[in-house]
């Protein structure tokens, strides 16, 4: 074997001290393409919302909704499914004071509709029966 000068056993020491620094910064990255991945995973299912429409826009075909914090702006497309009453509609429907609620995939700046209902939710019908005054079993004689 070769003798190694002074300087390079000083790069032999550099480089063997610097390989673990590299190999974390390799693995770093694939994280961070991971996680984007989800990320973009997670965007891509559809996200329920809800509100009060105060501005529609006809060409943009968008309406907007108020917020707690601030105001979200829907886009609708040919694919988006609007409804009164579970029946078709057209986008002409929603107006400014409708109550809306549906499914919007978010994109980077936006959100894209995918399903629109319009009205207010129907409250659902009671499932039980009111407690009887009588308990199952005991005898009432009178």
């Amino acid at each position: 074997m070769k003798r190694l000068g002074m300087f390079g056993v000083g790069l032999l020491v550099v480089g063997m001290q610097m390989a673990p620094a590299l190999f974390a910064a390799d693995q770093k990255t694939e994280a961070k393409g991971k996680m984007s991945e989800k990320t973009a995973a997670v965007m891509s299912r559809a996200i329920p919302f809800q509100g009060n429409v105060v501005a529609t826009d006809s060409v943009a075909r968008t309406f907007t909704l108020n917020g707690k914090i601030k105001e979200r702006v829907f886009k609708v497309n040919d694919q988006t499914e609007i409804l009164i009453d579970n029946k078709q509609a057209q986008f002409g429907a929603i107006s400014v004071g409708s109550i809306v609620r549906g499914t919007a995939l978010k994109l980077e700046d936006a959100w894209e509709t995918k399903r629109v209902s319009i009205g207010a939710k129907e409250p659902a019908a009671p499932t039980h029966t009111a407690p009887s005054s009588v308990a199952p079993g005991s005898d009432i004689k009178k």
